[in-house]
């Protein structure tokens, strides 16, 4: 149902549609000049969990008739919006549009990205015209793309990563206008008529440009105290590295050594239904994922959860711990599998312990160690996944190897 609602609503934001509307389905409320939430099927929710809604790969072509791609928009904060040069309110979508981009005009990295919806009709060549013949919008060479494709890849976008449903009775009035982070996150959305909207949209992109800032001076800061860090050991017996292996995460979807390839990993041992040290072990992992995020260092470090209970694991359980955790998935894993496989790589591959016990509670025993291992496979920290003091040298010694990486 959460869907079905969310589409609704968004279906519902047309040019024609009064804004109280808008205020009454509980889509566009008071205004948050704090933090911005980060935007899933079900509505807004604050901070970033499983199921943000996040804008997926496209490649279109832009009104030069040059590709573009969403690898373009990596890095940038931008406004999505939609229109088609021959709906009948166009041209008051495009006069909104001017003030956001006469406000950032210098900076590079804040654009706006206008998708047709009408893409048989708008072809490069009309696109081109359109913004001759609107002459205003010249200015902004780059900073302003207007783009068109193939129709079911527009649709896609438009209705999937944007969650946007359409009337068929005027299939290119849409007045919805989303705020997009540099990961590529919804994190606000506007009615284009509206001009108090655009200028929230215009507050909103500085609140981001904060948050990115304040993640650059971290990174930096990082850098600096990790320039200090002592190397870490390679531990184990000389030549040792981590062997290859195949196991099931979330979604059923196979992870492999593949997979995790070039990554540093952090590793644990766990199961779901453990009534002692688990949860304070995925608690730790918890925060360790949101100073990874806060470091810009979450898609180079990896996550690795294994459960010793695959039985009653299942990837459908494990999805469920998931979500309460806010886990990220795209970098916490989540693995289960074949026993005997899952006990074999704790044992030879972390030198972790792993079995079932009769005396233990919940009925497993399992090591409360967190192993981090580098971009080669090798072991390079054990930490005890219980201790925050612990788990903070794990955090800088994983940055460590990331940074010594990049140099």
């Amino acid at each position: 149902m959460g869907m079905l609602k969310n589409r609704l609503i968004l279906a519902a934001m047309m040019l024609a549609l009064p804004l109280a509307g808008l205020v009454f389905f509980g889509l566009l409320t008071e205004h948050n000049f704090n933090t911005l939430p980060y935007y899933t099927v079900d509505g807004p929710m604050e901070g970033q969990t499983l199921d943000a809604q996040r804008v997926g790969e496209f490649d279109l072509v832009n009104h030069l008739g040059e590709p573009f791609s969403s690898d373009e928009l990596r890095g940038k904060v931008w406004l999505a919006a939609f229109y088609g040069t021959d709906a009948p309110h166009v041209a008051q979508v495009t006069r909104q549009l001017l003030w956001p981009n006469f406000r950032y005009r210098d900076e590079g990295d804040i654009v706006v990205v206008s998708f047709s919806l009408s893409p048989e009709h708008d072809t490069p060549e009309v696109l081109q015209e359109y913004v001759e013949r609107n002459t205003r919008y010249n200015g902004f060479t780059g900073k302003w793309q207007f783009l068109t494709g193939e129709a079911d890849d527009i649709d896609r976008v438009v209705t999937k990563d944007f969650m946007i449903q359409r009337d068929p009775a005027e299939p290119n009035n849409v007045a919805t206008i989303w705020l997009v982070d540099t990961e590529g996150f919804l994190r606000g959305v506007y009615h284009a008529a509206s001009e108090d909207a655009i200028r929230d949209a215009v507050e909103d992109i500085a609140l981001l440009k904060k948050e990115r800032d304040v993640a650059e001076y971290a990174r930096e800061k990082l850098t600096e105290t990790l320039e200090v860090h002592s190397e870490l050991p390679v531990l184990g017996p000389e030549g040792h590295t981590i062997p290859a292996f195949a196991f099931t995460g979330i979604d059923s979807v196979e992870i492999s050594h593949r997979s995790v390839e070039g990554q540093v990993k952090i590793v644990d041992y766990f199961f779901t239904h453990c009534p002692t040290i688990c949860p304070i072990m995925s608690s730790q992992l918890a925060r360790t994922q949101a100073w990874l995020k806060g470091h810009d260092l979450d898609g180079e470090v990896m996550l690795m959860s294994h459960s010793v209970d695959p039985i009653r694991d299942t990837p459908e359980r494990l999805k469920m711990y998931a979500t309460r955790l806010g886990a990220d998935t795209t970098i916490w894993k989540f693995l289960t599998g074949d026993k005997e496989d899952l006990y074999d790589q704790a044992r030879f591959g972390y030198y972790l312990t792993a079995l079932e016990s009769d005396t233990a509670a919940g009925g497993f025993f399992h090591s409360d160690t967190f192993v981090l291992v580098d971009q080669e496979n090798r072991i390079r920290g054990l930490y005890d996944g219980t201790s925050t003091a612990e788990v903070d040298a794990m955090m800088l010694d994983a940055a460590s190897l990331v940074v010594t990486d990049r140099h």
